[in-house]
């Protein structure tokens, strides 16, 4: 404690109240000399008239001593350290938006399938990604801020597509099955490339569970992964995954039983008139085998496009009635 500072603080009080030193010590039954050696750093007030002192000038025992508002020095230590956590929260937003560009750039390196250099940036921009939700999230973790729900929502919907991206790229360069070589583009495709966008909807549904949940884990179940308008995109993903899925199963049966007629008679197996005037017993065996995959094969495609015509039916009419619900909420406050 310093008696001086003490002293000085004491003065400056009276003289905010209008007070002569003669006045206060009357008020708290001192001499005016006592006063005067209070404020003139001689000694500090007494335990017995502390309480009174403090009363008296509308400020509390322990500001007397330390010969400071020490309620402002709080409040304005709160407002520093406020700022200083919203620009660190800053700092933070710009090291994972650095990253996340970064990785979404190495990620578009990778999908147009450059050799070697997609090989290359496929790993680094899932490294970028991870290197950039260390910075953002180990500060919030361990306490040094804290994080709302916005800065969450944030990174998460950015993890979900760079993520999104990534793995796109990732299957554009998988060869699966059996690697045959296409002379026309020359390139080299796999038997089962075509099941690509079926697995592009599972992984994409997969991304939207786990980092949902992880989300609602960190910011409370509030929180949503994806805005209003676009918590659609997984009843679509879904569809995909079943149209594309059971299309793709009926066309390769389709696909195989066809292949040995087009290799024999042409590519124009099925329209072709000699079956019908020179060989009706080879059209039998034809439409045999190939017909009730085409009928399947139609059909599905059928299916596909009435159960898409109805998933977005109900979404229109789901969106169209909560418009008319916000609009009779608000009539009334009109």
């Amino acid at each position: 404690m310093d008696a001086a500072k003490t002293g000085g603080y004491l003065a400056m009080l009276r003289k905010t109240k209008g007070m002569t030193q003669q006045e206060a010590a009357e008020q708290l039954g001192v001499s005016n000399k006592t006063v005067s050696k209070w404020e003139s750093g001689g000694g500090f007030p007494d335990i017995t008239v502390l309480p009174a002192l403090a009363e008296l000038y509308g400020v509390t025992a322990d500001d007397i001593l330390a010969g400071e508002t020490l309620g402002e020095r709080r409040s304005l230590w709160k407002e520093e350290t406020q700022a200083r956590k919203k620009r660190l929260l800053l700092r933070l937003r710009t090291r994972f938006d650095v990253c996340f560009v970064l990785s979404l750039a190495l990620a578009a390196v990778a999908f147009f399938g450059i050799p070697y250099v997609s090989l290359a940036a496929l790993p680094l921009s899932a490294a970028a990604l991870w290197v950039g939700c260390v910075l953002a999230m180990h500060p919030i973790r361990c306490g040094v801020v804290e994080a709302g729900t916005e800065l969450w929502q944030n990174l998460f919907r950015k993890l979900l597509a760079a993520s999104l991206v990534q793995w796109w790229a990732l299957l554009r360069m998988l060869r699966l099955g059996e690697q045959e070589m296409d002379w026309e583009a020359m390139t080299v495709r796999g038997v089962y490339d075509s099941w690509k966008p079926v697995l592009f909807c599972v992984g994409a549904l997969l991304l939207l569970a786990v980092l949902a949940r992880g989300l609602r884990r960190t910011a409370g179940k509030e929180a949503r992964l994806l805005p209003e308008g676009w918590r659609q995109v997984a009843p679509w993903l879904l569809w995909g995954l079943l149209f594309l899925g059971l299309w793709h199963a009926v066309d390769e049966r389709f696909q195989e039983a066809l292949v040995p007629w087009v290799k024999r008679y042409g590519e124009g197996v099925l329209t072709d008139s000699r079956f019908d005037e020179l060989w009706p017993k080879l059209k039998a065996k034809r439409d045999a085998e190939l017909l009730p995959w085409l009928r399947a094969r139609q059909a599905a495609a059928a299916a596909g496009g009435v159960s898409g015509l109805g998933l977005l039916t109900f979404q229109l009419r789901g969106l169209l009635s909560r418009k008319k619900q916000r609009n009779g909420l608000a009539d009334p406050q009109k």
